[in-house]
């Protein structure tokens, strides 16, 4: 057994903790013998990928130099709790340098050795991870195994089985609270967990040669995330995500049915976050981008628009290199980061601006523009989301994947 735990503020010194070894943990591959389906969708999930992402990879290395090392192992504890718990992080890295297993990133045994309590993470993870021969999971009734011994644990099942890594503050500040926006909600009231919308439930076997089961979960944990390389169930993954994403929320527009060529009319957008049981964006929601894109047009006329994208693929606003804030009547739900007054890293927040929408509220967009001659109009109205702006990548010199973000 392992605890992990550290002061709350300031830089983050390195963990004086017993060390676990690499040979303490199981590959994923081995568990694939008995758990093909599991271990196939696992194998696509942003959980495998997230040790292997080339975004993130960039993004440390480039903190990493930012702050002299201060940085230390900070993302390696969720990116891949493996090398955390035994020693094997770096502050600059290539992917392809790291053990084999640590390239696993949240792997079965990370996830099905972590026992309660589960807590927000403040500033350090503090988490328990039992490696061994004891696997645990939400089977209550499980088959006994020759290669381990199986136990049941009800928070598998519960939304906290995802707190550790979901639900982050930094010097005091909220910046990644997905589980505390969900247990703040009427979803968490009405313990419509986690796994509900991300481990979709289905009828299977849990293992080769198991009973048939009636509610076994998907591992492929969908989100909103994305692989940017060649990965596992790249297109199936995306399909997923397209498919959550047009389920998340609601959306309304008024305009009035006739104006006179040249009256000065408004149109109304609501948006609604009535079926998200956290808000939208979540998690880092400072560097997603959800936003209305506003169109009113005839033929080949535009009257109006809002909401689309520079020459570079960037939204018109702070970021866009072209046109910056040239788009005033954007509609964005996002977010920002300030230390002193300035934007900053997550690191080394001291405030926030989260412009993101809270399960069961609702935002208002209104555009008013000069209809420019008779005839017929119309106005057209698109909610638009992806899980980061160009801007972000080329400032991380990661301008190869641009082509990837969807």
């Amino acid at each position: 057994m392992l605890m992990v735990g550290c002061k709350d503020q300031g830089t983050v010194p390195p963990p004086s903790v017993q060390r676990l070894d690499l040979s303490s943990f199981t590959s994923a591959q081995v568990c694939s013998t008995c758990h093909p389906v599991h271990y196939e969708e696992w194998a696509g999930s942003m959980h495998r990928y997230a040790t292997n992402d080339p975004i993130w990879m960039l993004a440390n290395n480039s903190l990493q130099q930012s702050t002299s090392g201060r940085l230390n192992d900070w993302c390696w504890q969720c990116h891949s709790p493996i090398a955390f718990l035994t020693g094997n992080t770096r502050q600059s890295f290539r992917i392809e340098d790291l053990p084999a297993i640590v390239r696993e990133g949240v792997s079965c045994d990370v996830c099905h050795s972590l026992r309660p309590p589960h807590t927000t993470t403040n500033q350090r993870i503090q988490y328990t991870i039992t490696p061994g021969k004891t696997k645990y999971g939400s089977i209550a009734d499980p088959v006994p195994s020759a290669f381990h011994e199986s136990a049941y644990d009800p928070s598998f099942s519960r939304s906290e089985k995802c707190r550790e890594c979901h639900d982050l503050i930094v010097n005091n500040i909220p910046v990644e609270i997905t589980f505390t926006e969900w247990q703040n909600s009427a979803w968490g009231a009405m313990s419509v967990e986690c796994q509900q919308c991300h481990m979709r439930t289905y009828t299977g076997r849990a293992a080769v040669g198991g009973p048939i089961r009636d509610y076994l979960h998907r591992h492929d944990f969908v989100g909103v995330d994305v692989a940017m390389t060649d990965f596992p169930n790249k297109a199936v993954q995306r399909a997923m995500v397209d498919s959550l994403l047009k389920n998340s929320a609601c959306m309304t527009l008024s305009a009035p049915s006739t104006a006179r060529r040249g009256d000065t009319i408004e149109v109304h957008v609501t948006v609604c976050n009535d079926r998200t049981g956290h808000n939208l964006p979540s998690s880092v929601f400072f560097n997603r981008q959800m936003w209305v894109e506003l169109t009113v047009a005839r033929d080949q006329d535009t009257a109006y628009k809002s909401g689309y994208l520079d020459a570079n693929g960037d939204l018109m606003d702070r970021h866009s290199a072209l046109q910056p804030n040239a788009d005033r009547d954007l509609m964005l739900f996002s977010g920002l980061l300030f230390k002193n007054g300035r934007e900053t890293s997550v690191f080394e927040v001291d405030s926030v601006v989260n412009t993101s929408l809270a399960p069961f509220a609702a935002r208002t967009g209104r555009y008013r523009f000069r209809v420019p001659s008779a005839g017929i109009w119309n106005v057209r109205a698109r909610l638009l989301f992806r899980p980061f702006g160009p801007y972000l990548f080329r400032s991380l010199g990661a301008g190869q994947y641009l082509s990837e973000i969807p």
